[in-house]
Parts: C-alpha cells; structure tokens; sequence
C-alpha cells in the first residue's frame, strides 16, 4: 500500500451546501486513508452540527480543510485537476476518465498534488468550474437516473483511489498546472503573433491546448523545448516582417 500516493490526494468541494453530505465525506476520507480536503466558496450556512454528526471521528479533516474564494487558487500547485461531472456539450470537457482510468494515471506520477474536484450537490460543477480543471471524469450510471448523491460519488472515486494505491506507483515527476498554464499562454500569444486567429476564436484554443498539455504529463525539460519552439515560431514571423 502507497500511503505517500494516498497522501497526495486532495478533494476539493465547490460550493458545498448539505452539512451532511460533507459530513460523510470526511469519513470516507478517513476509511480511505486520505487526509487533504478543500473547500471553495462561502460555507457559512453550512449546518456544522450535521458535518459532525455524520463525519465522527473524522471531524478534524474539516477543521484542518483548506478554504478557498475560487477554485483556480485551490488548484495552486496541482499536477492532476479532474472535475466530476456527467454531463457534455459546449463548454464542456470533451475528455473524460473512468474512475479507474484517472487513478492508474495518476498512480504512474511520483510526486505532485492530484485534485478531485466535486460540484455543488444541486448542479454539480458549473462551466467556470469545470474549465479550470484539465480534464473529467464521470462515473457510469443507469441513464434513467445517472445523477449520484455527491457524497456517494466521492466515496466511489476514493474507492478506486485505494485500491490503486495497492499497486506499483510510477516515478514520473510531472510539471504542476501553472507551468502548463504559462505554456499554454505562450502557445496563444505565439500564434497570435503569426496571425492565426485571423476571426474571432469560436473553440476556446486555449482550453485545448491546456487539456492536452495537462494530460500528456510533460516534464519540465518537454514544457522547456516546446516553449521554445512556439517562440522560435513567433520570432521567425518578425524576421519575415
């Protein structure tokens, strides 16, 4: 059993209203073995009673919660964010893991915080939301009623998180999301340097070449040569000016 990859497992809740649901969550946390919770957004009517109630003996891991305005600064130093989410379509994830998908590929990492990102109990993650994860994953699910009770859903994902955790963890050291974000950032300006976006960006570019770039897991010395390359790309359009 890989502790340290349990370790660094970190579930984050967006907007979480039901005391209870968050209540079970950190029980199921504790079961599990995971310890890192994350909380965005305003909790403050959140019921603490039933958050106790229901998380036992697991109370300290929601006192020892991180809390967070946005979930872009809860997803600080992440090399995995995936959002739960089971719905598609425009502004939406294009790319989705299975449970078991997502954990063997972030058992192949060796270091370098893995987000789990769950929506808000009544609507799930919105598109802000989910566009500030890299990729998603959903959980297959009868289509007559495929929405699951959130802390269900989480306890599925942690279940599947375990039981990776027995097997061989990789030693790949990926880059964290800011450094994919700083080179998704030079690949935009690049191309808009050599006039690429001639009309109005209608498939957010941006978005693509950030999930992409999240999920080939580059290393720094990959992030390094590709920076490199879309400056070159830019510099010789100057020079041909």
């Amino acid at each position: 059993m890989s502790s340290h990859f349990l370790d660094r497992i970190k579930i984050v809740l967006c907007r979480p209203e039901g005391g209870r649901n968050v209540g079970s969550i950190c029980r199921s946390m504790e079961n599990m073995g995971l310890s890192r919770l994350a909380i965005v957004g305003d909790i403050s009517e959140l019921n603490l009673k039933e958050v106790k109630g229901m998380a036992i003996h697991a109370w300290p891991i929601f006192e020892k919660a991180e809390r967070y305005e946005t979930l872009p600064e809860a997803l600080n130093n992440t090399i995995i964010a995936a959002g739960l989410t089971r719905r598609r379509g425009n502004r939406r994830k294009s790319f989705s893991y299975l449970p078991e998908e997502l954990a063997k590929k972030a058992s192949q990492t060796a270091e370098g915080t893995i987000a789990l990102i769950f929506g808000n109990e009544q609507n799930g993650l919105n598109s802000e939301e989910l566009a500030a994860c890299t990729t998603a994953c959903h959980i297959p699910a009868s289509p007559e009623n495929p929405s699951l009770n959130l802390a269900q859903a989480v306890q599925i994902l942690l279940y599947v998180f375990y039981r990776q955790a027995e097997s061989k963890v990789g030693r790949f050291c990926p880059v964290e999301l800011e450094t994919v974000d700083k080179l998704t950032d030079t690949i935009i300006s690049s191309l808009n340097d050599i006039g690429f976006f001639d009309k109005p960006d209608r498939f957010d570019t941006r978005s693509y070449f950030r999930d992409i770039l999240s999920r080939a897991s580059l290393s720094p010395r990959e992030a390094r040569h590709m920076e490199k390359v879309f400056r070159k790309i830019a510099n010789l359009k100057k020079t041909d000016l």
